[in-house]
């Protein structure tokens, strides 16, 4: 049987102090120092009873219990049948008895002898509560059923990460903390059943033989919803506690409920959770922390981009910062980080230059120190969106057809119109000073370099730019189209080579070749009537598509009004769409004279009308009989989608149904195909290209499929198990007899989560080890042997035996002598 009633650390002690006392007595003794010796032989003469009464008890204990029954918890028990009034009474008359004594006795002895007297009667009070109270000793043998401990290691991403260049990652370090911890688990294992986890995105069973073998490869860190997911496991009184290894850095569902929220959760866990932290201090690591930027801008309209930039374990640096886009620098910014950990937020500013899906990117340079290189940039993706057609126009001088087209624009509630127009010239006659003839300055530097990046069109309309120094803002213009900006040139005496465009910027961004200014008149304009033509091209282009069907739409053209006037110009340039020419008029190389030409210049487009006299298939239509005008406003309304690229004129779309992706998401691409009426295509076959790549000039192909259009025109793929980058679609079709292509482009996320503040904190889990009662370890080699855990229950008691300690003739002994020594004192002391 094996049944300690003090620990042998106590027995030790007490012993010793007797010793120690009664030698220090006999030393004042020695001397003759009597009133130290006396309270001095006194106390150790009680502890050596006491140390007498614990010896003589255990004894009677282990005689008691039979050596067959193995008695594993003792209690101590009062066998007195007084009620717990008669309990505290007798405390409380023992109390005042041997104060009484203590003060009756003061004045008449000497000190040492009333230290003996008082001891005397202190411990024939004791002997006599002992006898009044009747204690004894409960044995039992009780059986426990075991309950849980749970051990949470961390297998998030960020535990494959080195604090230090050259060290073991954070993953390796909690491998050697199990292995010198075997010692500790194996006794934690005699009362409790150990069960093995790991923690990142959701909870999973594991093992110790299994921890840590492969690469932590987990997308976040969700303590909360492994403690919560660990707490639903068991009972409530099955649970020991939890023990939590981790580097700390928790991402997903603590980052949303907050701090305060936690601390509330730790409390009602009803589980002491101890926490070890798996990482160590000095990791050094640059990163692009975070990127605010709206899902969609508007085109042409100044857009806000905010980077946060976060420093850890640097000294005081200066770092550039890079905003791109199609693989090209955009804007770049230079900020201070430093020392230690510090955040910086910068700011972008960029104008998209046109409606569509674009990917930009923000990044520092690598450092070679750094931990992580992965979060040194971040992608956004943003959807430009028109919100209302800001149109420019200016013309040269009054006319119908800049009465026209200026009263189409003000009616259209999509557009914004901004028109100037010149009322007089230098060559008109004045008879009063220009101030008082001129209504506003002709602005012509708020125009053309600074508000130009704002407007989706621009308009010259019969317009000479010469006298109104424009000239040098030209070259502005053209920049505008070639960076995805609109322009249309009409007709006039004022336009095209007669407005001295030739040989200009302006020149290169139109899809026709003017001929020399220096030619003469009729070399420049021709002022007869005519009916223009439609080409074979004209017939079913989106500008001049005035009808669905292609017999319909020419047999509209040859009804329409006459014109009357044209502008002569070389030729229509080589990658031009000449829509509609001349029916008499030849130009350079013999080909019919091009009256409304379109074209493509770099990411922009620009219109050339060659005659100034359309307005006369709105006024002059409008007076025909079953005539209403509306094709001259179907034709400027086509012209102006045309040249600001509006999506909803392509005859194939594709887009993702999301604009950025997490890896392993499934990515579904949408694919609708019309025809040349705009109608559904059905059967319609669509080749997808997949590319994966940041600049359009160094794509990857991934992929390569072909799809096939139902009923509605409509088709889809599903793309799966992509990587994370920038992916492109490209995808083209056949209608009639044109290729019509489409392209769109989505992102999968470059870095999880856990890459972007990879620095280990502790501060979460020293509070959900203050919180629920457990202690926070810190960076321990080995886990201790001693952590308190909640004890097993108690599931039935086998034996039972009690070991009464007040029914032995040795304790009345015991009194009697104690109250014997008393009165030999007092009588020698001569008092009763």
């Amino acid at each position: 049987m094996s049944i300690e009633i003090f620990s042998e650390g106590l027995r030790l002690v007490l012993l010793i102090v007797t010793l120690s006392s009664f030698g220090l007595g006999a030393l004042f003794f020695a001397l003759r120092k009597h009133q130290f010796a006396a309270p001095i032989v006194a106390s150790s003469a009680l502890v050596g009873a006491a140390l007498l009464i614990e010896r003589v008890t255990a004894i009677l204990v282990r005689a008691a219990a039979p050596d067959s029954v193995d008695f594993n918890e003792y209690h101590w028990v009062f066998l007195s049948p007084w009620g717990r009034t008669a309990l505290v009474l007798a405390l409380i008359c023992a109390c005042v008895t041997l104060v009484l004594t203590a003060i009756s006795t003061r004045a008449s002895h000497r000190p040492w002898r009333w230290w003996f007297i008082v001891a005397m009667r202190a411990a024939a009070l004791a002997v006599a509560l002992v006898l009044f109270l009747q204690p004894a000793v409960e044995l039992r043998q009780v059986a426990r059923e075991p309950n849980h401990v749970a051990i949470l290691i961390d297998d998030s991403a960020s535990m494959e990460l080195a604090d230090r260049k050259g060290t073991a990652t954070r993953r390796e370090l909690v491998r050697t903390l199990l292995k010198k911890s075997a010692d500790a688990l194996e006794k934690w294992q005699r009362s409790h059943i150990l069960d093995i986890y790991t923690f990142a995105d959701d909870l999973l069973q594991s093992s110790l033989a299994r921890v840590g073998d492969s690469p932590s490869q987990g997308p976040a860190t969700l303590l909360r919803h492994g403690l919560e997911t660990v707490r639903k496991r068991y009972k409530d009184d099955e649970l020991a506690g939890i023990v939590v290894v981790s580097d700390g850095v928790v991402t997903g569902d603590l980052a949303k409920i907050g701090m305060g929220e936690f601390q509330d959760f730790a409390r009602e866990l009803d589980a002491p959770v101890h926490t070890v932290w798996a990482a160590r201090p000095g990791l050094k690591d640059l990163s692009v922390a975070e990127v605010r930027a709206d899902e969609f801008a508007f085109v042409r309209t100044v857009t806000r981009v905010e980077a946060v930039i976060q420093a850890t374990g640097y000294g005081k640096r200066r770092i550039p910062v890079t905003l791109s886009s199609e693989g090209k620098a955009m804007r770049r910014k230079w900020v201070d980080v430093g020392p230690g950990e510090t955040t910086v937020a910068v700011a972008f500013e960029f104008t998209p230059p046109r409606v569509g899906k674009f990917v930009y990117k923000v990044s520092i340079p690598v450092d070679e120190e750094e931990a992580v290189t992965e979060n040194n940039s971040a992608w956004f993706v943003v959807r430009v969106i028109r919100d209302k057609i800001r149109v420019l126009q200016v013309a040269g001088q009054p006319s119908w057809d800049v009465r026209a087209l200026r009263g189409m624009l003000k009616q259209n509630p999509n557009v914004d119109l901004i028109s100037f127009f010149i009322l007089r010239t230098e060559d008109d006659i004045k008879r009063a000073p220009n101030a008082e003839l001129s209504l506003i300055p002709f602005p012509t530097r708020e125009l053309f370099a600074q508000e130009l990046p704002s407007f989706d069109l621009v308009v010259l309309q019969n317009f000479n730019y010469g006298p109104y120094g424009i000239g040098r803002y030209l070259e502005n213009i053209r920049s505008y189209v070639e960076g995805g900006g609109g322009l249309m040139m009409l007709g006039g005496p004022l336009s095209f080579a007669s407005g001295n465009y030739t040989g200009t910027p302006i020149a290169k961004a139109l899809p026709v070749e003017l001929p020399s200014p220096i030619d003469a008149a009729d070399q420049l304009l021709d002022t007869e009537r005519f009916s223009p033509k439609l080409t074979s091209l004209g017939a079913i282009h989106p500008v001049t598509a005035l009808r669905y069907e292609t017999s319909d739409n020419r047999e509209l053209w040859k009804n329409l009004p006459p014109l009357e006037g044209v502008n002569k110009v070389l030729r229509a340039k080589k990658d031009a769409s000449v829509l509609a020419v001349h029916p008499r008029l030849r130009d350079k190389s013999n080909a019919p004279m091009p009256v409304i030409v379109a074209g493509d210049y770099g990411e922009g487009r620009s219109l050339a009308v060659t005659t100034d006299s359309l307005w006369r298939w709105d006024f002059v239509a409008a007076a025909e009989a079953g005539n209403d005008g509306r094709h001259y406003l179907k034709l400027w309304d086509n012209a102006i989608r045309w040249l600001i690229q509006d999506p909803e004129l392509r005859y194939l779309h594709v887009n993702s149904d999301k604009n950025s992706y997490a890896p392993g998401d499934l990515v579904q691409l949408n694919v609708r195909l019309q025809d040349q009426d705009y109608s559904p295509l059905q059967q319609g076959s669509v080749k997808l290209t997949i590319y994966r790549g940041f600049d359009p000039a160094n794509l990857e192909n991934v992929e390569v499929e072909t799809v096939t259009t139902d009923e509605a025109g409509e088709a889809g793929h599903e793309l799966r198990g992509l990587e994370a980058g920038v992916y492109r679609v490209h995808a083209e079709a056949q209608v009639r007899d044109k290729i019509v292509t489409s392209d769109d482009i989505f992102l999968v996320h470059e870095a999880s989560t856990e890459h972007l503040q990879p620095a280990g904190q502790n501060a979460v889990l020293k509070m959900a080890s203050q919180a629920s009662g457990g202690e926070y370890l810190g960076t321990i080699d080995a886990l201790p042997s001693d952590l308190p855990f909640t004890a097993p229950k108690l599931v039935r008691v086998d034996r039972r035996s009690d070991v009464a300690l007040w029914s032995r003739p040795w304790l009345l002994l015991l009194a009697l002598l104690f109250l014997g020594l008393e009165w030999v004192l007092r009588q020698r002391s001569g008092t009763l």
